[in-house]
């Protein structure tokens, strides 16, 4: 008999608050047409793939699509509280992934010495630079649970039932079926890697580990207008997850399979 798939539950994991809010799970699956996130540890030029989105590109993607329907006030209140909220994935059944060339554009800036050299002539101009990333061709679906507070159920359904792409701009997805409020999902195994509370698989069971970014679990602090970068420092972390299945190197690239 198969072995169930286990998730540690991220109450034994730092960063975690005692006495936390009770919480509403949401369930919502996507079909892609196209797929492409690529590792938070890689640069942008040369991206790799991955199956699944970082939790900090769900939650923030639902307070992008707030802001896009005209909902500010809600996209403020959950950005304000989106450091106590939980995400669950389970990754599509079978991710292709393929290696595309494709151009950068980028604005020039004022980034010469000005104590040296004279100001750069192509301000505002746009510079086009090679680069590679991988592309994914999923089988199946890619399922979203999300546990926030009671108050804001509607808000955060409202914006998941109106995403158009979940990570980068070019995963264009479709949702399939309804946004509904489900159990917390225990079957799914999503957890962050932790030597005392992480199980290892039973015999036959494959798992994978891949580096995702998460907030760090304290309110997101004030940027005064300074740049807030995403895969670490104050408010985000990159965090080993562990997944189902395992990925096989081809010839052309390589592939992911959950089972």
């Amino acid at each position: 008999m198969p072995a169930k798939k286990r998730r540690v539950s991220e109450e034994s994991l730092p960063n975690n608050h005692e006495n936390a809010e009770p919480l509403v799970w949401i369930r919502a699956s996507y079909h892609f047409h196209t797929f492409a996130y690529r590792d938070p540890r890689c640069a942008f030029s040369t991206a790799m793939g991955l199956p699944v989105v970082s939790p900090t590109a769900v939650l923030l993607g639902i307070a992008s699509t707030l802001f896009c329907l005209g909902k500010a006030n809600q996209a403020k209140r959950f950005l304000e509280n989106v450091h106590k909220f939980k995400v669950v994935l389970d990754p599509p059944d079978g991710v292709i992934f393929f290696r595309a060339f494709h151009q950068l554009r980028r604005y020039e800036t004022d980034k010469w010495d000005k104590r040296n050299q004279p100001a750069n002539p192509r301000i505002g101009m746009t510079r086009i630079n090679q680069g590679t990333r991988e592309y994914g061709i999923p089988e199946g679906p890619m399922t979203i649970f999300i546990g926030v507070p009671e108050e804001i159920v509607e808000d955060v359904k409202l914006a998941l039932i109106n995403r158009d792409h979940v990570g980068t701009h070019d995963s264009l997805c479709s949702l399939l079926g309804d946004v509904q409020v489900c159990p917390e999902p225990t079957d799914v195994l999503f957890c962050p890697v932790d030597v005392t509370a992480f199980k290892m698989p039973a015999a036959g069971e494959r798992v994978t580990a891949v580096t995702l970014s998460k907030f760090s679990g304290k309110p997101i602090q004030d940027t005064d207008g300074k740049r807030w970068w995403m895969a670490g420092e104050d408010n985000t972390q990159l965090v080993a997850y562990i997944l189902p299945g395992q990925f096989i190197g081809t010839s052309h690239g390589k592939i992911y399979r959950k089972r």
